[in-house]
């Protein structure tokens, strides 16, 4: 071998050193910015995590004081006295609640939680800051009933302005645990709700270093952290209330955290991040880097040994080797797409690799050309700017100083052929520096981090998009209470209305029981309201549920004509009401879901329908589909501002009005379509909409009910009587000629008073004289009281004269009665309706409905002892009274258990009847009972041990409670309550259920 082969060779194997240790160094760079990346991806993670978390619990404690001071209201509309308040009265309110407990404090100090808990507050912050008038949250670690951390919602309780005592709800330490609890990556981490000074308030952990954990400094890690901030500044920040990263290290182990202020509140919130998830994740991504680059060493070194051994081998073989060993060199940078050596002194550049370049830029040439090269593949401008000024040799020896071991580039590529965007991330790693330190050349890596950079947006678009889902949900709650407050509002205007008007009328019985009746409608619209907003999680989620009961389509129509009438009248509004073909008035649904419907459809009528319009309101009856149920259509118009045709599209979406400058002042939120469809579609039925912009609109609802038989009457003296109807709306009186025909009736029709009286008068004159006169109340020309006033004058005063109307008559009665009218019939007409006046007027006796009061002193309950078992003593005491009033032996027990236990005192078959409520302290009662129903079979309670009772498996229990939607139902029926009566009682029913079961 000669002198020149061997030094072929030789230099040979310093390449193949030299192109290990470039492997080296780049897998070091590999590894280095790996570990960079993952710190600061899970650096963004962490601090993403914290801020979205901050915003949830500022929104929780936000929502957390607004319960509480809507709980503290409610009770005080509540109050007729300050010396009444008490928790009892704060109890079914704070069922509603998602505190674990709320507690009540007289101005004493003597407080008692919604568990019957007593206790003195007196020493506590809630309590002292609440008698002072202020509302607001604090944290204890010694609670006052359980001696464990709470966070309490406060707020001063009020009567006539004066506070009488506070109002708390809180949340124990297991709660707030489970509220704070976080997982990074499937790993349990801690997240500490502190105070400004660093005392922790709550933490996500029940491990038992997370107790120990008193303030959150006291993890402040100073030897060996890399963080860039001391205790001192980590304590500034807390008391700032400014963000902060920084290392600890406690006995959960060590890692980053990161603490932030709480929107709108003075605490602050720290999260941390494990160092063992960072450790795991840069070793995964690390592992496939290691193993293959060890291969190549391994190789190489391989190779080298191979050339020294076989240096005696053939030219030839020598070149193969060595073409080899350049290939393997090329596999090991596949790590990398491109290889640059960089001199900053000489302006020029080298690549090692340059995938991706073909043959666009030389491989080495000068570092100006390098630099606009790259300047030019920016399609951006902006990016184009960044990385122009990036790669100049003043920034890049400025930044890398003798403390910092590396430089990396992140930008942005898009291929302009084929638009696809993909993102690079260039390493700087320092070759040569000069006496002073400064970055004479460098060596640059490129590697594509597209799949990275486009999982860090997808984080960044998800946490965007989370946040805006939470905005939308606490946009949403706002905009159902804002729409269940105007609801509220409608039935409680009535109320207060109709009380004025009995007010003025007290010397008129008529009057006062008319508005008794209608404020009675009013209140049981209201009742169902309030029940809507007690269930507002199924309203939200759309899990309605429907009631089953006996109920009268005439009634709910005139149910809800008596709430609509002021509104209507008060914008001097014309109601038109029309029914056709109804041959079933009795049905089995739920009416006040029914109702909810009707109000709010004919609600918007009313709102968006200037003065001087027209709403309307036509009933039919359909062939039906379904057997044993009837189909009824209730079509709702109006000639009000009307919809556009996109809108229409979307009227049944939550939260939708139209943006129309017509009606951005109109009251409402958009939610209430959206809960009729869901009614509806639980009725089986359909709703359709017709609107054209500036013309109005029609709502065409479509629902299914179950029949059941209605009352029966002899029609037989209705036969072949003449009655005279007056309308000026032909389908009106057409509407009414049928509905006499079917009871038997020869009806003719006029359109005007004018006519009516002509046909009086002709009608006497051929000695075919009519039985009965309906007049509409409001016609043009000669309205129904004048016709009737001259009809009068023609015709004997025992001829009944009828005023039909939509309207409330109560205001023109004494008039209409002085010019001769009998009686007043509302629209619209219904058969039994008509037959119930009728009867009336052309039969000798004719029973009248009885008072609410008469019906209980008609029930004669004699010799039946009953059992009320009821916790309030205000409600114990009225059902006490109203059951004694019926001659039934009444005994009353404090609580579920007491109700068992009296059972077993007495002897077999001494109570006919248990009444049995359900909220109760002590045992409720479900669970009362279940324990009545198995001590049928000999199981007593926990610590009573009783023979067999047979007799109290047949025991009639019902349920009389405030609980009273479909679910509440169907739990009482499980744990063996054999019907349900819910609060308020109304007297029918409980005559009706003691009926059933006495």
């Amino acid at each position: 071998m000669t002198g020149t082969d061997s030094k072929t060779k030789s230099g040979r194997v310093i390449v193949i050193v030299l192109a290990l240790a470039v492997i080296m160094g780049a897998f070091a760079v590999f590894l280095t910015m790996n570990t960079e990346r993952i710190n600061a991806q899970n650096a963004q993670y962490l601090q993403g995590s914290t801020q979205q978390s901050a915003r949830r619990i500022s929104e929780w404690m936000t929502d957390s004081q607004t319960e509480v001071k809507l709980l503290s209201s409610m009770y005080e509309r509540g109050l007729t006295r300050a010396e009444d308040a008490s928790i009892e009265g704060i109890k079914v309110l704070a069922e509603t609640t998602k505190f674990d407990y709320v507690t009540f404090s007289a101005m004493d100090g003597l407080t008692i939680d919604d568990r019957g808990q007593t206790g003195n507050a007196a020493d506590r912050e809630y309590y002292v800051r609440g008698i002072e008038g202020d509302s607001g949250v604090c944290a204890t670690d010694d609670s006052l009933f359980y001696g464990d951390l709470s966070v309490i919602f406060y707020t001063p309780l009020r009567y006539d302005g004066e506070v009488i005592g506070v109002i708390a709800g809180a949340y124990r330490e297991d709660s707030m645990e489970e509220f704070l609890a976080t997982y990074f990556f499937g790993e349990q981490t801690s997240t500490y709700l502190c105070t400004r000074d660093g005392t922790v308030v709550a933490h996500s952990s029940s491990l038992a270093y997370a107790n120990e954990v008193g303030n959150a400094q006291d993890l402040y890690f100073e030897n060996g952290s890399t963080s860039d901030i001391s205790r001192a500044d980590l304590e500034e920040a807390f008391h700032n209330g400014s963000s902060v990263t920084f290392d600890y290290k406690g006995e959960s182990g060590s890692g980053m955290a990161y603490v932030m202020q709480l929107p709108d509140y003075d605490w602050m919130l720290m999260r941390t991040f494990p160092s063992s998830i960072t450790d795991d994740m840069t070793a995964s991504a690390n592992l496939a880097g290691m193993v293959f680059v060890s291969l190549v060493a391994l190789a190489l070194v391989a190779v080298a040994a191979y050339f020294l051994v076989q240096s005696i081998r053939q030219r030839s073989k020598l070149i193969s080797e060595s073409e080899h060993v350049t290939g393997i060199v090329n596999s090991s940078l596949a790590l990398f797409r491109r290889f640059a050596v960089i001199d900053l002194t000489r302006n020029t550049y080298e690549y090692l690799k340059d995938d991706g370049i073909n043959d666009d830029l030389p491989r080495h040439g000068e570092y100006n050309m390098f630099r606009y090269y790259w300047q030019t593949r920016f399609s951006d401008e902006e990016e184009a700017e960044r990385m122009k000024a990036m790669l100049t040799p003043e920034y890049i020896q400025e930044h890398l100083t003798a403390d910092m071991p590396y430089l990396h580039l992140e930008y942005r590529l898009t291929d302009p052929a084929t638009g696809d965007v993909s993102w690079n991330q260039a390493s700087m790693i320092p070759l040569v520096r000069d006496n002073n330190g400064v970055v004479q050349s460098v060596l640059m890596s490129v590697q594509d981090v597209t799949d990275v950079k486009e999982r860090e947006i997808a984080n960044h678009n998800a946490l965007e998009d989370a946040f805006r889902e939470a905005e939308r949900a606490s946009k949403a709650k706002s905009d159902f209470l804002n729409s269940m407050s105007h609801d509220i509002r409608t039935p409680m205007n009535s109320i207060m209305g109709l009380t004025a008007i009995a007010t003025m009328y007290l010397d008129d019985p008529e009057r006062v029981k008319d508005c008794l009746t209608k404020i009675t409608t009013s209140s049981r619209h209201l009742l169902g309201l309030i029940n809507e907003v007690l269930d507002m999680a199924k309203i939200e989620s759309g899990n309605l549920g429907l009631s089953e009961e006996d109920f009268d389509l005439p009634e709910t129509v005139e149910s809800l004509l008596s709430i609509m009438t002021p509104q209507i009248n008060d914008k001097k509004l014309e109601l038109k009401v029309e029914i056709a073909d109804i041959q079933h008035e009795h049905v089995v649904g739920d009416p006040m879901r029914l109702q909810q419907v009707f109000v709010n459809i004919m609600g918007n009528s009313v709102k968006f329908t200037p003065e001087g319009g027209i709403v309307s309101l036509r009933i039919k009856e359909l062939p039906s589909r379904i057997k044993g149920s009837g189909c009824y259509e209730f079509t709702f118009s109006d000639t009000g501002c009307g919809m556009s045709e996109d809108f229409v599209k979307k009227v049944f979406e939550p939260f939708t009005r139209a943006n129309d400058s017509r009606v951005t002042k109109v009251e409402g939120t958009g939610l209430g379509m959206s809960i009729v469809r869901s009614v509806v579609n639980l009725m089986n039925g359909t709703i359709d909409v017709q609107s054209k912009l500036g013309e109005g609109t029609t709502f065409t609802v479509t629902v299914y009910m179950k029949l059941r038989e209605g009352d029966s009457h002899d029609l037989s003296t209705f036969e072949g009587l003449r009655v005279l109807v007056a309308d000026d709306e032909e389908s009106a009186c057409e509407s009414a000629c049928e509905l006499l025909r079917s009871v038997g009736m020869e009806p003719d029709y006029v359109l005007s008073g004018e006519d009516a009286v002509e046909a009086v008068r002709r009608a006497v004159d051929e000695a075919r004289d009519y039985v009965a006169i309906i007049l509409d109340w409001k016609m043009p020309g000669k309205s129904g009281i004048e016709a009737a006033q001259e009809i009068r004058e023609i015709v004997a005063d025992d001829l009944p004269i009828i005023i039909l109307s939509a309207y409330d008559w109560t205001a023109v009665e004494q008039e209409a009665r002085a010019v001769g009218v009998d009686a007043f019939i509302a629209k619209p007409l219904f058969r039994s309706r008509l037959i119930h006046v009728m009867k009336g007027l052309l039969e000798a006796e004719v029973d009248e409905p009885v008072s609410e009061y008469e019906v209980l002193q008609q029930s004669d309950f004699s010799g039946h002892r009953v059992l009320l078992t009821e916790d309030n003593s205000i409600a114990a005491a009225i059902a006490l009274d109203i059951l004694g009033m019926t001659g039934l032996e009444v005994d009353h027990a404090e609580n579920g258990r007491r109700a068992v236990e009296m059972l077993l005192d007495a002897e077999p078959g001494h109570y006919d009847l248990v009444f049995m409520d359900i909220q109760m302290p002590v045992m409720n009662g479900y669970q009362a009972a279940s324990a009545i129903r198995a001590a049928a079979e000999g199981k007593g309670l926990d610590d009573i041990v009783i023979d067999a009772r047979p007799d109290l498996a047949d025991l009639p229990i019902v349920a009389l409670t405030a609980d009273a939607f479909a679910d509440d139902v169907a739990r009482s029926r499980a744990a063996g309550m054999n019907a349900h009566m819910s609060k308020p009682m109304e007297i029918e029913l409980l005559v009706k259920t003691l009926n059933e079961w006495l």
